[in-house]
């Protein structure tokens, strides 16, 4: 199932440090506060350069995206974008980081496309991308576009920027945006609301799009109540698509997992990562710290009890259940 020759693509959280606070990014606890059991850092650039690239042929694409940070975070960035000079560079970014100067260099690479995170026009966008300036992040892309830069605009639609859409396109289109790209939030697990903290402050309630139905809404699970019992009732097979598509996801702790959901044990829920941990056994059994990357895709976790798992053999992880079930998985109610 997992080979270093055939991989495809990895995802990398370079790292778990970040200027927003997103409301509904996993990196924060329901009351604004940094989850107490991540590991806040950057992806050791050791790391990274022990990646047998010589060995790994149909490696066409990076990617640098993240569950708990931002990818411009990284004090060497530059440097590890020089490393995968070969491959296909994917960054997703809410761009509200580094000079004009930077980003008109960075559209001078031609192997890069950015994603600009883009939840709205103007005061709007803030309300989910806190503490980032949508003045700023419109600066960068002019001047990451007008150097060429290949640039793709991400909006994820709520209720407060449902009616910004059509002007959203528009602007999308004279800046010269390849293409824009909208989509609904899938974490509104037990209501149509989430209420916003600020470390313990309340600030307002985000509301998902009134065009959009949540998972929730679609198994008919009261508000309130989180939708697992209905989950579990009318799930189907588990799918790996990243297995099939032969990508793999590696942690800014150094550690790799098979998909970037999976990935997002890190925090928050910790009978998750418990359970996580009787797949592995022993999380530096996955760890690159302690093994490279070859070693640990031929391990019995990637071989044997990961394939295993997906069908139910000790169980089927709660995660692979709420995504890539066949039925109900959250990966088909986000799009638009």
């Amino acid at each position: 199932m997992y080979f270093l020759e055939t991989l495809s693509m990895i995802d990398f959280e370079l790292s778990s440090h970040c200027n927003s606070k997103c409301p509904q990014c996993p990196r924060y606890d329901m009351q604004g506060y940094v989850h107490d059991n991540l590991k806040v850092t950057h992806l050791d650039l050791k790391l990274i350069k022990k990646i047998p690239l010589d060995k790994m042929p149909n490696l066409k694409k990076v990617k640098f995206c993240g569950n708990f940070g931002d990818p411009l975070m990284h004090p060497a960035l530059d440097e590890i974008i020089s490393f995968f000079k070969n491959q296909h560079i994917s960054i997703s970014t809410n761009a509200s980081l580094r000079s004009t100067e930077w980003w008109a260099k960075l559209g001078t690479k031609k192997n890069i496309v950015v994603t600009f995170c883009i939840d709205g026009l103007g005061v709007e966008h803030e309300l989910y991308r806190r503490n980032t300036s949508y003045e700023k992040i419109i600066k960068n892309a002019e001047a990451f576009i007008r150097s060429g830069g290949t640039a793709l605009w991400q909006f994820i639609v709520f209720k407060h920027n449902e009616h910004q859409t059509a002007d959203a396109k528009k602007i999308s289109k004279k800046m010269g945006f390849r293409e824009i790209n909208f989509l609904y939030s899938d974490r509104f697990d037990t209501s149509n609301k989430w209420k916003v903290y600020d470390e313990g402050k309340y600030l307002y309630d985000l509301e998902e799009s009134s065009h959009q139905i949540t998972l929730r809404e679609s198994l008919g699970a009261p508000e309130g109540e989180k939708y697992w019992k209905s989950l579990y009732k009318n799930k189907g097979e588990i799918t790996c698509l990243w297995s099939q598509e032969k990508k793999i996801y590696i942690h800014s702790d150094g550690t790799v997992y098979p998909c970037c959901m999976l990935g997002s044990i890190q925090a928050g829920d910790k009978i998750q990562k418990l359970l996580y941990k009787k797949i592995v056994k022993d999380f530096t059994n996955i760890d690159l710290h302690h093994h490279d990357l070859q070693q640990i895709l031929v391990s019995d976790v990637f071989k044997k009890n990961l394939p295993d798992s997906f069908n139910a053999n000790p169980f089927q992880h709660p995660v692979c259940i709420e995504y890539c079930n066949k039925v109900t998985g959250k990966t088909y109610y986000t799009k638009i």
